[in-house]
């Protein structure tokens, strides 16, 4: 599990930085498919998070801790 911890990590720094890069964007040539692509990255974003909060739930559970 802690591999998938780390792969979800890494995931999460990549569309972390890839969002500001696409924010740079923004402010430079706001376009319609700059945020569209802003907005796919943030729900990427959200769903990474939410994966990484159930699997510390998981490892944290009392069955594995034992």
């Amino acid at each position: 599990m802690i591999d998938s911890e780390q792969a979800l990590r890494q995931e999460l720094a990549a569309l972390q930085h890839e969002l500001r890069r696409v924010k740079d964007g923004i402010e430079r040539n706001r376009t319609y498919q700059l945020e569209l692509h802003a907005a796919r990255l943030r729900d990427s974003i959200a769903l990474c998070e939410r994966e990484l909060r159930q699997l510390n739930g998981a490892l944290q559970s009392p069955a594995n801790r034992a």
